[in-house]
């Protein structure tokens, strides 16, 4: 029987974030293994491994299942009425000990009082948070040790609620226009192989009671309805096999990449994911550069913010030039996902000294941009489903119907 041991980990989650945490397992396979299978891209698990406290990991199996129910928009409210609390003079120990009193959530109560009595304990309020990465994001961490170095710890939260607020409505905002598509497509996938499994067989027996000369529309979707329902056992494990192959593709970097690329050269999505990752990375930036925050970090979080790894080139490339003196211009100039006019207001904003407020505009823009690419794309793709929906299932409906208006017409003339 094999050993357990706690192993170490570091690996982004499915929104990109980068997270860290700890594993019991028998080996390094088994953790990575097991963090792939919970969408997550491993990035390093630490080869010396920990001997396992039953206590600690207990702990930490609580603290993961609470972090896994606490949402968005928990950590909205938060930030925001802890920002009042703040601003009108009450302490950050007691803020957040009459918000755990008031919290209707038992999972995010369980995080506020842990984040509460680890700040009674000395811990510093991002140092506190920071053990929470399923809760508070990265970026949420390092503008609190900004703003903690400042004394800008009200303001900040109220920057960072508007900021998470906005996040929200932009990942809305692109889930409405790819849902609608998506359940039009479901439903008539199901409509299309309701009627071949169970009314075609049907009509089928009453065609061939009557042995009726079938018009060759009527006779393909007969033999497409014969072979769904009697020839399962030689389909089944190809589609079983394309699912799974599938889902283990996107999964893998390669696949992921191919996904990425694909969302940057569609005609149709090309100009609302391009939106959408500027308008991610230029609110982040601004947020970011207002606070403080050092360069290289702002650039690591933007990476985790935008989750695309055709972007990732950008930002190393940026990451490698800062390191070199250069500007961060620079790399936007050779990225050519980025429109020149987006790349001259990053140059001039770095020329004036005033990046932060340049991205905050160009935040602005870009979401104004959003939103008409979100219409336009809702009102391309809604007309062209119709369509589709109709071309399907009313072919299915007409060929259906075909005979029986041969044989109608075949009586009516005699």
């Amino acid at each position: 029987m094999s050993t357990q041991s706690t192993y170490a980990y570091k690996a982004r989650d499915a929104s990109g974030e980068i997270v860290t945490g700890s594993m019991v397992a028998s080996n390094e396979a088994e953790v990575s293994a097991r963090l792939r299978a919970e969408g997550r891209y491993v990035l390093a698990v630490d080869d010396k491994p920990m001997r396992a406290d039953p206590q600690l990991d207990a702990d930490q199996i609580r603290r993961n299942e609470a972090a896994k129910r606490v949402t968005r928009e928990d950590v909205i409210a938060f930030c925001q009425q802890l920002s009042v609390m703040l601003e009108t003079g009450v302490p950050l120990a007691e803020s957040l000990d009459a918000f755990c009193r008031q919290a209707t959530k038992k999972e995010f109560r369980q995080v506020l009082e842990i984040l509460r009595d680890d700040i009674y304990g000395g811990d510093t309020f991002s140092a506190a948070m920071a053990k929470w990465p399923r809760v508070f994001p990265r970026m949420m961490i390092s503008l609190m040790r900004a703003s903690e170095a400042s004394g800008t710890l009200a303001m900040m939260l109220g920057r960072i609620g508007d900021y998470l607020g906005k996040e929200r409505r932009t990942v809305k905002q692109i889930k409405g226009a790819l849902s609608y598509p998506l359940f039009m497509m479901a439903i008539g996938v199901a409509l299309s192989i309701f009627l071949m499994v169970f009314i075609l067989p049907r009509f089928a027996s009453i065609y061939e009671q009557r042995s009726a000369a079938l018009p060759a529309p009527t006779r393909i979707l007969l033999g497409i309805s014969d072979f769904i329902t009697t020839q399962y056992a030689y389909y089944g494990p190809v589609v079983l096999f394309l699912v799974i192959g599938g889902w283990i593709l996107i999964r893998h970097p390669m696949g992921r990449r191919a996904c990425d690329w694909l969302r940057l050269n569609l005609p149709v999505l090309r100009v609302m994911y391009g939106q959408l990752y500027i308008t991610r990375a230029a609110r982040t930036m601004s947020t970011l550069i207002v606070a403080g925050v050092n360069l290289l970090d702002i650039i690591d979080i933007c990476r985790g913010v935008t989750n695309n790894a055709c972007y990732d080139e950008l930002w190393d490339n940026m990451e490698q030039g800062v390191r070199g003196g250069k500007q961060i211009s620079d790399a936007v100039n050779e990225f050519h996902y980025i429109p020149p006019n987006v790349a001259s207001m990053i140059a001039s904003g770095e020329r004036s000294g005033q990046l932060g407020a340049v991205m905050e505009r160009l935040a602005e823009f870009s979401e104004q941009e959003l939103d008409s690419a979100v219409k336009q794309v809702t009102s391309f793709i809604e007309p062209i489903m119709i369509i589709c929906m109709g071309v399907v299932v009313g072919g299915v409906a007409m060929a259906l119907l075909l005979p029986i208006f041969k044989m109608g017409n075949v009586m009516a003339g005699g």
